[in-house]
């Protein structure tokens, strides 16, 4: 690859869903023109559809630090809740690296007030405790409750009235004064949902790559 082929940005869905990188970089690019920067979007093709399960997460963390060492980018947004990866590339030395849990995080704590997370289930509810710890956030967050949908089924309309539920939730039990989706395939829902909330609420995948072009911007 010659270095005018390289992407300043290479966003990495970390599962195999193809549809979910579509809908990613179409949510995406709206926002991204802004930043006049050559950005590429690609998923793992050995990884599961979906990683919801704890096994899916450890192979997620596996798949993603073999894929980013085995490609060249001027930085990296790993597009998974779970941020697979991140921590392994930074010990190896990739300083430019982001993912968006922790990239969302720290754009909420910025938005005013607490943070709540939209998650898909339980088990990631409890995932994301410890990330928000690792963020340094834990008195930021207002509540992280769970919709109880797989991460498939959050692509399409049907899920959004159990969104709206939980959402709401958030708010007026939580006093939540911004969301976070806790999935990179629910950016389809951010805008209708903060124009029906009247706050912030943030796609994880655009703040990534938010964070990653400001550290561009630095070099």
């Amino acid at each position: 690859m010659n270095d005018k082929d390289v992407p300043d940005i290479l966003v990495i869905n970390a599962n195999s869903s193809c549809s979910v990188t579509d809908n990613m970089k179409e949510e995406l690019a709206g926002p991204t023109t802004m930043l006049n920067l050559k950005i590429d979007y690609t998923e793992i093709a050995d990884a599961p559809a979906a990683i919801e399960s704890s096994e899916d997460v450890i192979l997620a963390h596996k798949l993603t630090t073999e894929f980013v060492k085995k490609t060249k980018a001027r930085s990296y947004v790993i597009a998974c809740f779970c941020d697979p990866g991140v921590k392994e590339l930074r010990a190896l030395g990739y300083g430019n690296v982001f993912g968006i849990a922790e990239s969302a995080m720290h754009m909420a704590a910025n938005s005013g007030g607490k943070f709540g997370i939209l998650s898909i289930s339980d088990t990631s509810v409890a995932r994301h405790k410890d990330q928000v710890k690792d963020a340094g956030l834990s008195e930021m967050l207002a509540a992280d409750l769970p919709l109880d949908i797989g991460v498939l089924e959050l692509e399409h309309m049907s899920a959004r009235p159990k969104i709206e539920e939980t959402a709401s939730k958030l708010v007026k039990e939580y006093d939540a004064r911004s969301i976070i989706l806790g999935c990179a395939g629910m950016g389809v829902h951010r805008k209708w949902l903060q124009d029906l909330l009247g706050i912030p609420v943030i796609d994880p995948c655009w703040a990534g790559v938010a964070m990653a072009a400001a550290t561009l911007g630095m070099l």
